[in-house]
């Protein structure tokens, strides 16, 4: 099945969608594509993007049937920030299975990480880690110019703990500075982040082979 599992179309809860309107436009492009199953994942604890979880299941409420009209099937999950609110209140997991979309602070590593994601995985959540090519803190550059960065050691302790990885569709078009984590197959899942009709983020292509390197339809 093609699925797209990283999106802001939810209308009028986050720095996505703002109206129905927009959220079916770009279902509808999507089926174009080839999609057959979008999760919405709207920010949850996100400090740039501050959202309440009542307004999200009321929107979900209000609008679910709508945007299943396109010909999609599309389900509820969020995107959460991990705090220590994250650790304690209810969150929304990826269609009602045990797997969490988090994000993580893009300026600095957190020092909690490990700690959080293993009272997340006490909690019954598998973790998927939103994507994790953003984080340059766990991309070390090479001493010389025009080198290919490194893998962080942090990102295989990640593995070894059983975390999962996503990586944004547009992220694929960069120079090859993810090679090594194709390499080292370490990333399960692809998702547009697509947050509204002209926000320069590309739409899933499935029918071009590179969706063929990612799990979706296994894990989702």
């Amino acid at each position: 099945m093609n699925i797209d599992c990283h999106c802001h179309l939810l209308p009028g809860v986050d720095d996505g969608c703002q109206k129905l309107e927009e959220s079916l436009e770009i279902l509808e492009a999507m089926k174009s594509k080839g999609a057959e199953r979008v999760y919405l994942t709207p920010h949850l604890f996100c400090p740039r993007s501050p959202t309440d979880i009542a307004e999200i299941r009321n929107s979900w409420e209000e609008n679910s049937s709508h945007l299943n009209s396109a010909g999609v099937e599309v389900l509820i999950g969020s995107e959460v920030f991990l705090s220590p609110r994250a650790l304690s209140e209810e969150t929304i997991p990826l269609g009602g299975t045990d797997l969490l979309l988090i994000e993580l602070p893009t300026d600095a590593r957190p020092p909690y990480l490990f700690e959080a994601i293993s009272i997340l995985q006490e909690r019954g959540y598998r973790v998927i880690i939103a994507h994790i090519e953003r984080y340059r803190y766990f991309f070390k550059r090479g001493i010389f110019p025009f080198s290919r960065s490194r893998i962080d050691d942090d990102l295989f302790r990640l593995k070894d703990v059983g975390v999962l990885f996503q990586i944004n569709w547009d992220s694929l078009n960069g120079d090859g500075q993810f090679e090594d984590l194709f390499r080292n197959r370490m990333i399960e899942f692809v998702g547009s982040d697509k947050h509204y009709p002209r926000d320069n983020r590309e739409i899933i292509d499935f029918s071009k082979d590179s969706y063929n390197l990612f799990m979706n339809d296994y894990y989702l």
